[in-house]
């Protein structure tokens, strides 16, 4: 996609909401609230739901493909029931009717029912707000503390793989965005996108950080110890 300009004013502004969101099921995608997320888009039958909803609400909703999608991709496969909508916030037409979009992440969303299947799967959906619990903040220490030690057993040469985030955000907005950033196994990030609780996914983020930091600290001992064996030869 070539370099375009975000504007994001006004795009959380869901007083016009219908009620209902056409569905784009993806067998890799988990997508957040507070997130962006640039999609190419090629098959028919999402061609024409971007342009059925690119002059309305350009609200759609991302939903994750079951196990086993492959048998009836082209059918109707079955689909999680807690998804994220997410805004239009920029669009492209490319060759052959196709678009290169890019989404904001609105709400979570439990799907209620199914009320149109063809060409494409429309919803209509319950919004799932965040729920917040007391001394929720005591687990953004834990994530700074946890963030500030992975990045710093990592050198120069793995700056790449170091986290780089606001840690001021809302605890909501962060979970959210270490989840997207991180987190890389699809069924462990759907668990996050349909935990509503703050607290318990800062909680799963934490987990998450203290295992990776683990596997860090026994991989750099042993890169240690290899090259101590190397220098003693």
């Amino acid at each position: 996609m070539s370099e375009l300009t975000i504007d994001l004013s006004g795009v959380a502004d869901l007083s016009s909401f219908s009620g209902s969101v056409p569905l784009f099921p993806l067998a890799t995608v988990v997508f957040f609230p507070n997130t962006l997320l640039p999609l190419h888009v090629f098959e028919p039958r999402y061609k024409q739901m971007i342009n059925d909803v690119i002059n309305d609400e350009r609200i759609i909703g991302m939903v994750l493909l079951k196990p086993q999608w492959e048998k009836n991709y082209y059918g109707n496969p079955e689909i999680y029931d807690v998804a994220c909508m997410g805004r239009i916030v920029s669009s492209e037409p490319v060759e052959d009717g196709k678009f290169n979009i890019v989404l904001y992440g609105l709400k979570r969303i439990r799907i209620v029912e199914i009320v149109k299947n063809h060409p494409y799967r429309v919803a209509r959906v319950k919004i799932l707000e965040d729920i917040h619990e007391a001394n929720e903040e005591f687990c953004r220490e834990n994530i700074t503390k946890l963030i500030t030690a992975w990045n710093g057993m990592l050198g120069k040469e793995q700056e790449s793989h170091k986290i780089k985030i606001d840690l001021q955000l809302p605890l909501e907005c962060l979970t959210d965005a270490l989840a997207s950033l991180i987190v890389s196994n699809i069924f462990d990030r759907q668990e996050l996108l349909a935990e509503p609780n703050v607290k318990k996914r800062a909680e799963k983020i934490i987990s998450y950080l203290e295992t990776r930091l683990q596997v860090v600290s026994i991989t750099s001992k042993k890169r240690k110890e290899i090259l101590e064996k190397r220098n003693l030869n």
